[in-house]
């Protein structure tokens, strides 16, 4: 029985057929059943990858709990749902939301890029339904009509559109390679447009720093190298554009509603500008120029650190993810001003601060010593520390974190095998850990989902999700140590037509057995308050107990 998960709204990570990479609420993704390759780390060689999610699935009303990590990255989920850690043998282990205050639990550390990344946006499928005063013509000087769908044209409309050489752009089938415009405009685009890093850095400079009205997109910056910038890729297309200056500042206008449309449809208007759904599938240069570009239109550079601010919470999101992305260690928070709401994403491609400590790992640190035959004064030589006591203070976990490079160092020290396989795997995997800051219930008591992640029957079982984005657990039931009693298998036919079981060679279920490889810290019973210790066959449930149902009779 699956126990923990996300309300509806909490945004996962996922690829789509369709989509590619992009955001989605987790309670739509069940709803729909959507077909989707969650973002997930193999549990033994925490290398990054998409794996096929397998189930999709539907919880009880529970209450709502608000993990935060000194990062700024937050998720929403159930009291009892799990992140992940390393146990003491560098193994992964997982960690109870309400347990996880002060525990260093893992993030990504890089997202994957596409296997086969977008280099062009087609015009057709993005302004199709937008407007329909769009229109398209024939491109390959034939004067021949676009191939449309002409049964969606009135029939008094379709000579004047054929006798042009044109057709409303919501009839024409992509591909087409025609020319689109605005009805009484002689100002045309191609069908597609080519996405470079220029085109990137112009994108991301508007979402930051410009905005669009009906007939015309502006930038506007006091600095005029930057708005050079914008005008020269503009001036590859032949726009009309003005300038003009009020007080220190200039402004740059491209007099075009159909760029107008483009910009709106891509990244929005207004204060509601965000990074668009097509970035996420573009290559690692592009993406790189389009943050480059938000930067220099609402950002700062400070040595080896960037910092961009937005009073858009959903945009300073995603920018934490386009970090993640590129491999940059990111922190995001927020500060009241006048206006509303700031929020500030400080990131750099070196570590600092966030990132660059891990769990200790005493068992493992000590396992690789011994297979390699060495002393701990061999160790402390050979690494170049004054004493053995820096050794045994790590292998003891007498800190509650170790530096990345101080474990980093033991590598060049120990033998290759399992232990420093699985110590590459801590320093080089796709993950990296983050502290949890703080955990809070919230006001909120509402149905939950979860994804199942077990390709294959693969043990997988984690996706991303949340701001910022952090490695959730998809929650199978486990049979908690320290319980003692009978095990039910619960099943339950909610459709409307019977389903026959078999008694031989149908497969119903699964048990899968963990060994520890220490005494759990918190085992079953009644310390926890544990309600089904001692069972004796099947029992009803006594979910009633527990304090959320009480407040509610």
């Amino acid at each position: 029985m699956v126990h923990a998960s996300l309300p509806y709204d909490e945004q996962v990570f996922l690829w789509t057929p369709e989509d590619g990479f992009g955001f989605h609420p987790i309670g739509e993704v069940v709803e729909k059943e959507l077909e989707a390759r969650a973002v997930a780390f193999d549990p033994k060689t925490l290398e990054l990858s998409t794996h096929r999610v397998t189930d999709h699935i539907t919880n009880p009303t529970k209450d709502i709990y608000r993990v935060v990590l000194e990062s700024g990255r937050e998720v929403h989920v159930t009291k009892d749902h799990n992140l992940f850690t390393v146990d003491e043998a560098g193994r992964v282990t997982r960690v109870p939301s309400e347990e996880a205050e002060g525990t260093l639990v893992m993030v990504p550390d890089e997202l994957p890029e596409p296997t086969v990344s977008e280099d062009e946006v087609n015009l057709i499928n993005l302004l199709r339904d937008e407007d329909d005063e769009l229109i398209a013509y024939a491109s390959d000087g034939s004067g021949s009509a676009p191939n449309a769908d002409w049964d969606c044209v009135p029939r008094g409309s379709r000579r004047h559109y054929r006798s042009r050489g044109s057709a409303p752009l919501q009839t024409v089938e992509e591909p087409s390679g025609v020319d689109i415009a605005y009805k009484q405009s002689d100002y045309t685009l191609p069908d597609t447009l080519e996405v470079t890093e220029e085109f990137a850095w112009v994108l991301g400079f508007y979402v930051a720093e410009g905005y669009a009205r009906r007939k015309h997109v502006v930038f506007t910056n006091t600095e005029d190298e930057l708005l050079e910038r914008v005008a020269d890729w503009f001036d590859g297309y032949d726009a009309s554009l003005s300038w003009s200056k009020s007080g220190g500042a200039s402004r740059l206008t491209v007099c075009s509603a159909l760029w107008s449309s483009i910009f709106t449809a891509l990244a929005g208007e207004g204060s509601e500008k965000d990074v668009p759904d097509t970035v996420w599938n573009w290559s690692d240069e592009t993406v790189s120029a389009f943050l480059e570009g938000l930067v220099d239109g609402d950002g700062s550079r400070r040595g080896t650190r960037t910092v961009f601010y937005t009073f858009n919470e959903s945009l300073a999101d995603n920018v934490s993810y386009l970090c993640s992305r590129l491999g940059l260690r990111s922190n995001l928070r927020s500060r009241d001003r006048e206006t509303g709401t700031e929020w500030v994403v400080e990131f750099a491609e070196d570590p600092y601060r966030r990132g660059e400590y891990v769990p200790p790992v005493p068992d493992l640190l000590r396992e690789a010593r011994s297979d390699t035959g060495l002393r701990m004064s061999d160790v402390a030589d050979a690494v170049g520390w004054s004493s053995k006591s820096s050794v045994s203070n790590l292998e003891n976990a007498e800190h509650g974190a170790v530096k990345r490079e101080t474990v980093r160092k033991l590598t060049d020290v120990y033998d290759d095998g399992e232990p420093a396989r699985r110590i590459d795997a801590l320093l080089n995997g796709g993950v990296r850990f983050e502290r949890v800051e703080r955990v809070e219930k919230t006001d909120r008591h509402e149905t939950t989902y979860d994804l199942e992640v077990q390709p294959d029957g693969r043990a997988v079982e984690n996706f991303v999700g949340g701001r910022g984005g952090i490695f959730l657990s998809n929650t199978a039931g486990f049979v908690d140590p320290g319980y003692r009693g009978q095990i039910t298998l619960e099943l339950s036919n909610l459709g409307t037509a019977p389903v026959a079981l078999r008694p031989e060679e149908m497969r119903i279920s699964q048990i899968v057995l963990t060994e520890l490889s220490s005494p759990a810290e918190t085992p079953y019973g009644e310390e926890r308050g544990s309600k089904y210790q001692d069972q004796d066959g099947p029992t009803a449930s006594r979910i009633g107990s527990d304090d959320e149902w009480k407040s509610e009779k």
